[in-house]
């Protein structure tokens, strides 16, 4: 059923009113999960409050929905939090304004995901409650972008979340894939490694440089990058690329030129994937570490997340959307961690392409045509 001129425009305009909110992950997203608590209970959902204060004392919440009685029914997955907007370069509209041009929604978050969001809020609107038969739930998370610890929050506290799970509901992760259909993502592992030395003012030689320390050890950690590159064992021909995509940077503290360095960190990141033991990698750079003197701190991690191609969910899902197959992408979603919930997929309008910008947006084509494919699954799957 096509959406109607009037539908789109509440789209619109509840994508706006989303992006108006600055929820980058450093700051609260409290104000934004109240307004969308508030677009839920007006649906008549019940809502799950789950806040906590985080390393920055800033206080966050996520949200868990429930709507209709029975069990299985369908779960939409979203994150209210966004990424830092402090290079956004379109001169017409700010970060924070969400402007129409050309057929697009821009600004922050428009794309990941507050569109989304968007969506399926007027996605369930469309659907009369007394019609269900079995559940809609929302799962709306904090620091998704930041190490996913709201997603962690719901998969210990939330009842709806564990009811989920017991009573086998499907989970549609709504980040943006162009509305095709994806069965795996990678994972991400973080880790560290740190030289001391000791500050001290350049012009005496009181000072300790921690490079020194470190420079000698960086062309073999260079080669183990490179053999988690090239040895098929760490390969998975699945994704694009099919490597860990290892990632490096370099940080000092001190950076004044005029002052001895007394910290020099390699921060790494790799992207796990399913079917890849990266732990040989790990253990090469510990001993890397421990014949040059240097700490290696082991950070967060995700989990990759997979489910079979040929499961019955993805196929009836394939069908809705119109698409011959399903993919994987490799990016990381909330799905890594709530995979206690085994029926899952990862559909949602827009491109990542378009995500993370300095001129972030939507189109509208993809807004309009993501009401409607969530409107037929929720219905589908509810009714």
């Amino acid at each position: 059923q096509a959406m109607n001129g009037r539908e789109f425009e509440k789209t619109k305009q509840i994508t706006k009113d989303l992006v108006v909110f600055p929820s980058v992950s450093d700051v609260s997203n409290e104000a934004i999960s109240q307004f969308v608590a508030d677009q839920l209970a007006a649906l008549r959902f019940e809502v799950e409050w789950h806040q906590y204060v985080d390393s920055k004392v800033q206080t966050k919440v996520s949200l868990v929905a429930k709507r209709g009685q029975g069990s299985g029914g369908v779960a939409y997955l979203a994150h209210t939090d966004v990424v830092p907007a402090e290079d956004w370069s379109l001169d017409f509209c700010g970060p924070f304004e969400g402007k129409e041009k050309g057929q697009r929604l821009y600004g922050r978050g428009t794309c990941d995901m507050k569109g989304s969001l968007a969506c399926a809020l007027q996605a369930a609107s469309s659907i009369d409650e007394s019609s269900q038969k079995s559940p809609i739930y929302f799962v709306v998370t904090s620091d998704e972008e930041v190490g996913m610890l709201g997603a962690q929050l719901v998969n210990s506290k939330s009842k709806f979340f564990q009811e989920m799970v017991d009573e086998d509901t499907l989970g549609i992760v709504g980040e943006p894939t162009q509305l095709g259909i994806f069965h795996a993502h990678k994972g991400g592992q973080r880790l560290a490694v740190r030289a001391r030395g000791r500050s001290a003012h350049t012009s005496t030689n009181d000072g300790i440089n921690a490079n020194y320390q470190l420079i000698p050890a960086l062309t073999e950690l260079l080669a183990i990058r490179e053999e988690s590159e090239t040895n098929p064992k760490y390969r998975n021909s699945d994704f694009d690329p099919p490597t860990l995509s290892w990632n490096m940077t370099i940080t000092n503290e001190p950076e004044a030129v005029n002052v001895t360095t007394s910290l020099a960190q390699v921060n790494l990141f790799l992207r796990t994937m399913p079917g890849v033991d990266h732990s040989p990698l790990l253990t090469a750079i510990k001993n890397l570490c421990a014949e040059h003197k240097l700490e290696m701190e082991i950070k967060d991690a995700v989990e990759p997340w997979q489910v079979p191609k040929d499961s019955a969910w993805i196929q009836e899902m394939l069908a809705l959307a119109g698409h011959a197959e399903s993919h994987s992408v490799c990016f990381a979603t909330d799905a890594g961690i709530l995979q206690r919930l085994k029926r899952m997929l990862i559909c949602g309008p827009g491109d990542i392409q378009q995500a993370h910008r300095s001129d972030e947006w939507i189109s509208f084509d993809q807004l309009s045509k993501g009401v409607d494919l969530f409107s037929r699954a929720f219905r589908q799957m509810t009714c």
